[in-house]
């Protein structure tokens, strides 16, 4: 039981996992907010897809900054610029992806998870490696 203690607390103590833990968050918040947006008050899409992934930004960036990564520091601004520029590339990206996924017939929120895999791909090492190193 111990070992399976040791383990867990390793796990936790693991930026990748707590960045998993978050993303999972963020994304939860953004596709909740784009089905309130688009879904229930009928937003259009690319606009409905900008404001929850812009509202879910916020979120994102505080916990990993403090919990995934522990970057708490005086470098604010520079982590800021870095991840806004990620963001700006991201943001593009999702909302190409969604507006061209659509029409070409597929749902809207299957859209949005799948721009939300693809880009785990690419964000966990620059998070890592240059914005919180």
């Amino acid at each position: 039981m111990e070992k399976v203690k040791d383990i867990s607390k390793q796990l936790y103590r693991h930026s990748f996992v707590r960045y998993v833990a978050i993303g999972g968050t963020t994304f939860a918040l953004q596709f909740a907010l784009l089905l309130l947006f688009h879904g229930a008050f009928g937003i259009v899409l690319p606009v409905a897809v900008s404001i929850a992934y812009w509202l879910a930004i916020v979120f994102n960036f505080t916990a990993n900054r403090l919990w995934a990564f522990e970057a708490v520091s005086t470098r604010i601004a520079k982590h800021a610029t870095a991840y806004g520029i990620l963001l700006g590339i991201n943001y593009i990206f999702t909302l190409a992806f969604v507006t061209i996924a659509t029409h070409l017939g597929m749902v809207y929120t299957v859209a949005s998870i799948l721009a939300v895999i693809i880009q785990v791909s690419w964000t966990y090492v620059i998070y890592k490696k240059v914005i919180f190193k």
